[in-house]
């Protein structure tokens, strides 16, 4: 009858102490460690710049703008295999072009990261502005190439040179020098199918 008080008492006593163990060490260590894990790489100043990169004022024109590339071009040979970094800028830094033509989109969507209305698509690695344009610009600044311009809204459906090459320029593009009408694709569902490729990716 003693050794099973002893017993029960010395199980009460352990039970209690692993319940103390959990509940009053292990559990606020836990918590205390999930907090500490929470400090940001940024400062809080950092995170609300962040945050508000989307809150930036867009400046609207009568304009729309356009990509002096055509966007059907073709080459008998790429000059180099590229899988590195995809920014148009850094790219043209090093390389200057994927292809013979030193003047052509290199199409890896600086100007769709810059443009705030989403206008912008890439098609067979050349940038498309479509009817989502607002004319602000920012995609102008974006491109290392400079062969984004504005033009007249009631410039659209005109025939211009497609092309930022000069006359003398040497190169394998189909489309070198062509001329051709200023067409503003319409953007059906974009940002629809954006969102479920940004999902997809995340994985």
């Amino acid at each position: 009858m003693i050794l099973q008080i002893l017993f029960i008492f010395l199980f009460v006593i352990l039970a209690s102490f692993i319940l103390y163990f959990i509940y009053g060490i292990f559990m606020p260590a836990i918590k205390l460690q999930t907090i500490e894990n929470q400090d940001p790489l940024f400062s809080q100043v950092e995170l609300n710049y962040i945050g508000n990169t989307d809150e930036k004022n867009v400046e609207v024109s009568d304009k729309i703008a356009f990509v002096l590339c055509n966007p059907e071009r073709s080459f008998k040979k790429e000059r180099l295999a590229y899988n590195g970094i995809q920014s148009c800028a850094l790219f043209n830094s090093i390389y200057d072009t994927p292809n013979d033509c030193t003047f052509g989109c290199i199409g890896f969507g600086d100007c769709v990261k810059a443009c705030p209305q989403e206008a912008i698509l890439i098609k067979n690695g050349t940038a498309v502005i479509t009817q989502n344009c607002c004319g602000c610009g920012e995609c102008i600044t974006a491109c290392p190439k400079n062969i984004i311009k504005l033009v007249e809204k009631k410039e659209i459906g005109s025939e211009i040179k497609l092309c930022a090459a000069k006359e003398d320029c040497l190169t394998t593009c189909d489309k070198c020098n062509s001329m051709s009408k200023i067409e503003i694709p319409e953007q059906k569902y974009f940002k629809f199918w954006k969102s479920c490729y940004k999902i997809l990716t995340q994985h």
